[in-house]
């Protein structure tokens, strides 16, 4: 049972700020050394990735995913939950390719059953947002 509730607290407080309507993930500060402009050149680049792939630019789309998955090169927390969410919002754009459909598998296949809830959840929301319509029911995870 205490294994179960904090699982829950950990999963909602990964979840809950972008559930909350703010579409930022944590971006990290750039430490000092031969690879802080890259860092710093690519949380601005993500900073505004965010901002499009809230307006529903596909190529934005891809960057926020990708940079949730990876990190970005430090520039950003891995979100693992957040990545696949961005993930099923792509390929509930009407714009997604067929690299899409894999990342999805990619990204989405090892999480948790819990995980992938909260993925669903949070993809959900964010087509809602962005799109204005519910999300179409395509699940590939």
């Amino acid at each position: 049972m205490l294994k179960f509730l904090l699982t829950l607290s950990l999963g909602v407080f990964c979840v809950a700020p972008l559930q909350a309507g703010e579409l930022t993930p944590v971006t990290k500060s750039c430490l000092p050394g031969e690879k802080q402009g890259h860092c710093e050149r690519w949380v601005k680049d993500f900073k505004t990735a965010m901002e499009l792939a809230g307006k529903g630019d596909h190529g934005a789309q891809v960057t926020v995913a990708f940079c949730l998955s990876t990190g970005c090169h430090g520039a950003v927390a891995i979100d693992k939950v957040a990545s696949c969410s961005w993930h099923l919002v792509i390929a509930n754009s009407g714009a997604a390719t067929v690299l899409d459909g894999s990342n999805i598998r990619n990204t989405c296949r090892p999480m948790t059953a819990a995980e992938k809830d909260q993925a669903r959840v949070l993809s959900r929301d964010l087509v809602q947002k962005i799109y204005k319509r519910p999300m179409v029911t395509t699940d590939q995870m």
